[in-house]
């Protein structure tokens, strides 16, 4: 039986890519722009591509006056070795973009939202996570979260390393 590649989703075939939490930060200050933790980052896998198309976040300011705080995701890197398909297209095998950044409304404690993810150059939706990129989540805000959890939601793309340019 052979494999079923195209150059986008089947309809429905998005799904959950990668969730993240509920992770409460520690510490004195969440006033800085860093990963939410050491462990609040993947890798996407060497043998496949992602588009993240939206992303959701629920947490919990623990202060109603934290009208500033955001979580931001950010895709960096890539494979430097085999044939990704995107070069086929004049495109390079790394990505570095902000895949979203959210913000909670003025003076809520708690904030539950979702943002729909800018679609890369060629796309018709998702941001482009090439293979062996990292996806990092980090947080900005004048108190600690609570209870963070996040949902990438996209397709992916399958990699063949030996598929000639």
């Amino acid at each position: 039986m052979g494999k079923s590649a195209v150059s986008g989703p089947f309809y429905g075939a998005k799904a959950n890519l990668w969730t993240f939490g509920p992770y409460t930060q520690t510490g004195s200050s969440g006033a800085s722009t860093a990963l939410a933790t050491a462990n609040a980052s993947i890798v996407v896998p060497n043998y496949e591509d992602w588009f993240v198309t939206e992303v959701g976040i629920t947490c919990s300011t623990n202060s109603s006056v934290a009208a500033a705080h955001g979580v931001t995701i950010k895709v960096e890197g890539g494979s430097t070795t085999g044939v990704p398909p995107r070069s086929q297209i004049g495109q390079g095998s790394t990505n570095a973009a902000t895949i979203a950044t959210l913000t909670n409304p003025a003076g809520s404690t708690t904030w539950s939202t979702w943002a729909t993810a800018t679609a890369t150059a060629g796309e018709y939706e998702g941001t482009w996570c090439p293979a062996g990129s990292s996806i990092r989540i980090l947080t900005s805000g004048v108190s600690l979260l609570g209870l963070l959890q996040v949902n990438l939601r996209g397709f992916t793309r399958y990699v063949d390393s030996t598929r000639p340019v």
